[in-house]
């Protein structure tokens, strides 16, 4: 009798348990177990951040988030299928080879043979990605440490809300 009572009980754990999972599984749908890293992602991939700066990094995602993501939409709408898939297969291919930084740049740029009108699209998407970063460094900034603040790329050009230096003319 008491093995019988302890099958028992062991079999509806596992039917509890399976039909646990199932409804989990059925909740996130297809795709939704993929977590998109957020725009600060990579430029605090390698720190080791506290709780609180964790947070507030997470924080800073959301904040960017929208922008990241109608970015992302408009650099899919410039390209071709084709074009995304051999990006993807340059950017594999120059990862493969060794290639870093501009080589690796070029090899996809390459690849991706774009006509004169996406180029200049690509060109204006660009500029809009470099002010996003910018503008999510100027954040991160807010956040992080003197030495983990050393870790990050330096930016191109003045971030948002701050303004160009302006040139000293000669008195010659």
């Amino acid at each position: 009798m008491k093995l019988f009572k302890t099958v028992v009980c062991l079999a509806l754990v596992c039917v509890v348990s399976a039909s646990g999972i199932a409804d989990e599984k059925k909740a996130k749908g297809k795709g939704a177990g993929k977590k998109t890293p957020g725009v600060t992602q990579r430029f605090v991939a390698k720190l080791e951040l506290t709780p609180e700066q964790k947070e507030k990094v997470a924080a800073i995602d959301k904040q960017f988030a929208a922008k990241a993501k109608e970015l992302n939409k408009q650099r899919d709408d410039i390209l071709t299928d084709e074009q995304r898939q051999a990006q993807k297969d340059a950017g594999k291919a120059a990862k493969d080879a060794g290639k870093t930084g501009a080589e690796a740049r070029k090899a996809v740029q390459d690849a991706l043979k774009l006509t004169d009108e996406q180029s200049g699209k690509m060109k204006e998407h660009t500029k809009a990605q470099a002010k996003l970063n910018a503008d999510v460094l100027v954040e991160l900034k807010k956040v992080l440490t003197a030495e983990q603040q050393e870790s990050l790329p330096k930016t191109r050009g003045p971030a948002a809300g701050e303004k160009k230096p302006k040139k000293k003319k000669d008195a010659a």
